[in-house]
């Protein structure tokens, strides 16, 4: 099998006056499997990180997550927060459900500076504000699909 390796890939015109790289590298790990916490505090959703590894300390790390929460509860302030290591970069959103028996996909995407050549771990956080928060299911138990996080760093 042939393979082309290549730091970045730029237009042929060029970039765009003031546009830096481009993506360089992606990484995306999905989650299939069902959660479910009654934690007041945050907790590791398992299974929904994703490392990478950056080529460059100046480089961005473009972080999408997509997550189906379900809660025990109608009306529940649920909420989640995502982090590179254990520093929030996207902390205190709301997961709120207007009905138990629905399932909600929340997506955050955030551009973050880890100033770092050296692998980096992103993770989704959630904590049930009453009663329980779950993820890739709803109250009864029932499956709503896969939630995931995609990482890619971005040239600078």
């Amino acid at each position: 099998m042939s393979q082309i390796k290549v730091d970045s890939i730029i237009p042929r015109g060029g970039l765009p006056s003031g546009a830096s790289g481009g993506i360089i590298q992606m990484v995306q790990t999905i989650k299939s499997d069902k959660f479910a916490t009654s934690s007041t505090s945050y907790t590791d959703i398992t299974g929904l990180s994703v490392t990478i590894t950056p080529q460059s300390s100046s480089n961005k790390i473009l972080v999408f997550t997509n997550v189906r929460f379900g809660s025990g509860n109608s009306n529940n302030d649920n909420k989640y927060q995502i982090l590179r290591g254990s520093t929030a970069i996207s902390a205190d959103n709301y997961c709120r459900q207007p009905s138990y028996s629905e399932n909600w996909i929340y997506a955050d995407m955030n551009l973050d500076s880890p100033n770092t050549t050296s692998a980096t771990t992103y993770k989704v956080q959630c904590k049930a504000e009453s009663n329980e928060v779950f993820v890739n299911r709803d109250n009864s138990n029932r499956d709503y699909g896969m939630s995931y996080i995609t990482v890619m760093e971005v040239g600078m």
